[in-house]
């Protein structure tokens, strides 16, 4: 089964602020590649969704989290939709 992945307005609107802070703080180059490997990063689950953690804060079993590069991409499936909610930097 292949999921449908729906970025919702705050998670874009996170992952315009990574572009922006990588893009001031080191490059555009930089920004831009970071960007198009958490977009793949993120693409990645169209496919077994569920194969990642669940979600420290919320205890619901289909709201999971994506490390990637210090990063967590917070989600929730839905049906044959995952939905990305946020994405910020792990502490």
């Amino acid at each position: 089964m292949q999921y449908q992945i729906i970025i919702e307005p705050n998670a874009e609107n996170d992952l315009q602020n990574i572009f922006t802070y990588i893009k001031e703080n080191d490059s555009e180059n930089k920004a831009i590649s970071f960007i198009k490997k958490l977009q793949t990063k993120i693409n990645s689950l169209s496919f077994m969704p569920t194969r990642c953690r669940n979600n420290l804060y919320i205890k619901d079993s289909k709201t999971k989290d994506l490390i990637f590069h210090g990063y967590t991409i917070c989600y929730h499936i839905m049906d044959d939709k995952v939905h990305i909610v946020a994405v910020f930097r792990q502490r």
